[in-house]
């Protein structure tokens, strides 16, 4: 990092001044030099004398890091989190030592913030080290700037690692204290931040079971959002709204929303959105209306055409058709191909994940593995325990008295 002498020496270099020229009447020539080669100290009144001949702040020559070097760091590092979408890429573990040589050393500006707050964020994404005092420095520069947007972002990113650690009513506290901390200061939050409040704030109370709040904040958001005009988190809201719907067993709402979400995927030539449209339909075959011959024949057509972030869950819904058409060993084979995403962290996404292992369970029992059977009932009723009531939920736990309750019978004829 440049030194206070390297910088004029190169702001001077830049600006085409010979040492004498920048020297001037109040300076040397020769002390110039010494201060450029780092062999002495510039009084302040020297500073801001050659701040000015320069024409830049005299705090930008303090700054150990300057503005440039800043910025060119920032968008180094703004590129690198480009490059992370919904996994931890190489490209994304290497902002840590980019921004790392800079922290001691980063001045009061908005760039710094940010440095701080991507920091904060590749360290706990990669789970290299204590990432809150990062983040609590980007807030505290965010507030003294009164940047109240980027106040927000760090509001809501706390409250997302509370969700992704399942405290789910700790996540909605700490969501609605934020917005009451923003609104108390007066802050007007910019139509995209609100949306993004609002859809956290319905899929936390959908969380915690408050389904009828969280259609309400759902429903507010999604008339927001066509009063502004806008269409940002629309898909989101609809997803929820589609999915909440097809537990209520309101099947007239859910494909209200699911008829939004394609036009809303024509509308944006999104594909990813027309597979999760799928899903919830395929979800409905398999897991309401017991209708295994057509959710089969759905998700065959679709499995060479999705993005390979929906695999798994088309894996699982292909196992529960063939599990209902009595096709077992098939059923196995397509449930053993399932592993849950990391980034699932809601309730309903959750318990859907957890019926796998009370399938299995199921197969094994029928193929005479009693212990097999138990052990992913087991596994099954652990995982779904701290879940809400949903129909999952009673699905896995009666799956485990059938199973331990077989074996209990057994034990008693011996």
């Amino acid at each position: 990092m440049e030194t206070v002498g390297t910088r004029i020496r190169k702001l001077r270099k830049e600006r085409g001044f010979t040492l004498q020229a920048l020297a001037g009447d109040s300076l040397t020539k020769g002390m110039l030099s010494l201060i450029e080669n780092d062999k002495a100290n510039p009084s302040m009144e020297s500073l801001s004398y050659i701040a000015k001949r320069l024409d830049v702040d005299k705090n930008e020559l303090l700054e150990e890091v300057s503005a440039k070097e800043l910025q060119d760091v920032l968008d180094q590092a703004e590129k690198l989190n480009r490059l992370a979408t919904n996994e931890v890429t190489e490209e994304f573990k290497g902002i840590i030592p980019l921004i790392e040589p800079y922290l001691e050393k980063l001045p009061k500006r908005y760039e710094s913030a940010r440095l701080y707050e991507l920091y904060s964020r590749c360290l706990y994404y990669t789970k290299q080290g204590d990432w809150k005092p990062f983040l609590e420095k980007a807030g505290t520069l965010y507030e003294d700037l009164s940047l109240l947007s980027k106040v927000a972002d760090i509001h809501l990113f706390k409250l997302t690692t509370i969700f992704a650690e399942h405290r789910y009513g700790d996540a909605l506290e700490q969501l609605l204290e934020s917005r009451a901390a923003l609104q108390e200061r007066g802050a007007v939050l910019d139509p995209l931040k609100k949306l993004d409040f609002d859809y956290f704030e319905s899929i936390l109370y959908s969380a915690v079971g408050q389904m009828d709040k969280a259609t309400e904040v759902m429903n507010e958001a999604i008339a927001y959002s066509r009063e502004k005009d806008i269409y940002y988190r629309t898909n989101d809201l609809y997803r929820i709204g589609s999915y909440q719907a097809l537990l209520e067993g309101d099947i007239e709402t859910k494909d209200h929303y699911i008829g939004k979400l394609r036009l809303f995927a024509d509308f944006t030539d999104d594909t990813e959105i027309i597979s999760f449209t799928e899903l919830v339909e395929i979800h409905y075959f398999t897991t309401f209306s017991k209708q295994f011959d057509k959710a089969l024949e759905a998700i065959d057509q679709l499995l060479g055409t999705i993005s390979p972030n929906l695999h798994p869950f088309f894996y699982l819904e292909k196992g529960k058709a063939l599990y209902g058409l009595g096709r077992l060993e098939d059923a196995l084979h397509w449930f053993s191909q399932h592993v849950s995403w990391e980034f699932l962290h809601h309730p309903y996404d959750l318990s859907m994940n957890y019926e796998k292992d009370a399938y299995m369970a199921l197969i094994y029992e029928q193929f005479g593995d009693h212990d097999l059977a138990v052990q992913h009932a087991s596994i099954a009723k652990n995982n779904i325990l701290p879940m809400p009531d949903l129909p999952y939920k009673t699905f896995i736990l009666d799956v485990y008295e059938q199973i331990t309750g077989s074996q209990k019978e057994d034990a008693a004829n011996v």
